[in-house]
Order: C-alpha cells, then structure tokens, then sequence
C-alpha cells in the first residue's frame, strides 16, 4: 500500500478573508504536527514562516525574530517534510517558477509542500502590521496594514505549498511561498523574485487533516460566498 504523506492546517483561508483573525491553536501544538510550512498570525500581525522546525515571524519590515510556542495562529498549514523528488532549476520571476513547478507535478489534483534552498538575484517580499478591533475583512485593511521590500544578492529557502483549485475555500489555490534567508534575519510573503540557482525538493500530499477554529467569530463568518477574486488580489496586492 502507497504510503500517503499527511499535511495539517488550522482554520481557511475564506475565514482569514472574512476577519476571523484569532486562533485557538498554538504554535507548541502546531510543531507537534510537522517541521515545515506558513501561515498568519492572531491579528495579522506579520507573516508566519516555518523552516527546519524553526517558528519565524516576519515583522512589517520583513524581519525575522523567532516565536514563542504559546502564540496562536487562525491560519497555518504544516507538514513533516519528506520530499517525494527533487530537481534544480533557475527562474526569472514568479510566473517562471510558477510555470517550471507546475511541469513537475504529477498531477493538479494533490496537494504540495515545496522547500527550495537557493541564491535569489533578487526577491520581492511583504508582511504587515497587526490589526486592531473591532475587525474588518482581509482586502479591506491590507493595503494599509501591509509593507513591501525588496532585497537583493540574497541566500535563502522558500517554503511553499500547492493547493489544488476545488480546494479554493480551504486554502489559497497554487502556489503560495514565504522567505527566510540564510541568516534568519529576513523573510516574509514572497510575491516577485530572481532565482540565479536553486534546489527543489517536493513533497507529494495526499492527506489533509483539517481542524476549523472553535470561536463565535469563526461560527458566525459567512463563509458561503465566491472568494477567487479576493483571494487573487490579497496573494498578489503590492503597496
């Protein structure tokens, strides 16, 4: 029998989008479940990226600095990480390695875990400022809460996930990358990049273990409506 790899995730991305901005998962029992991915975290308050087992938050200036493991997320998706393959590759910009990735994949249907260690020209990154109550919805408060920067010359690895496109109320559909840098210094949301030479490694996901948040915010959210274009400008929103 196939052994099928197993990915965990906390909350939607259709409650992200609609404010549900408070978790009720920690990152202790978040670690418990896998050593690599990303997410949010509570009151939007940067970019979570998770690396090697290390819990990173990437602050409004896209720095790092390392997390306790009794902050909460209300969005996190988390595997162990053991690559099915792996391949080298250069790309010119997002859509480029968007275009190489997707020619690897077996099949559109599965889910993805990716962690490519490279040299990057450059990179184009985002986090954001936390948010305050009373809450408003994700594409409301983003362009104000949000900072870009722009690095370059950098050493690094992005992890990153697939999500298949039926899955679009469940998580963002494609791809999805966060940064840190070999110093563990710089990191954030990844939106615009160089990749000068990099290392692929692809973890093929046939399980998701999905836990919706126990909160009265999370049960009265509207989470019935058509979220692609929110979820398109949210992904790819510059400042």
């Amino acid at each position: 029998m196939m052994l099928k790899h197993a990915i965990y995730q906390t909350g939607t991305i259709n409650s992200l989008l609609e404010a549900v901005y408070d978790g009720d998962t920690t990152l202790k029992y978040l670690a418990s479940k896998g050593d690599l991915g990303l997410g949010a975290l509570d009151a939007i308050n940067g970019e979570l990226i998770i690396c090697d087992g290390e819990f990173f938050r990437a602050d409004a200036n896209c720095r790092l600095n390392k997390l306790l493991k009794e902050d909460k997320t209300p969005f996190a998706i988390i595997s162990h990480f053991q690559p099915s393959l792996s391949f080298e590759l250069k790309a010119d910009s997002f859509a480029d390695l968007e275009r190489q990735l997707l020619a690897q994949l077996p099949s559109l249907n599965l889910i993805y875990t990716f962690k490519i260690k490279g040299v990057f020209s450059q990179i184009d990154l985002r986090s954001e400022e936390c948010t305050c109550r009373p809450y408003r919805r994700l594409i409301e408060i983003l362009p104000d809460l949000q900072r870009t920067c722009t690095f370059e010359n950098m050493q690094g690895t992005l992890v990153g996930v697939y999500f298949p496109t039926y899955l679009a109320q469940v998580n963002v559909p494609g791809f999805h990358f966060h940064f840190v840098d070999a110093k563990q210094e710089i990191g954030g949301h990844v939106f615009g990049l160089n990749l000068s030479a990099g290392v692929v490694e692809v973890q093929i996901i046939h399980e998701l273990d999905l836990s919706l948040i126990a909160s009265a915010e999370f049960y009265q959210a509207n989470l019935a409506g058509n979220i692609t274009d929110e979820v398109t400008q949210v992904e790819k929103l510059r400042s």
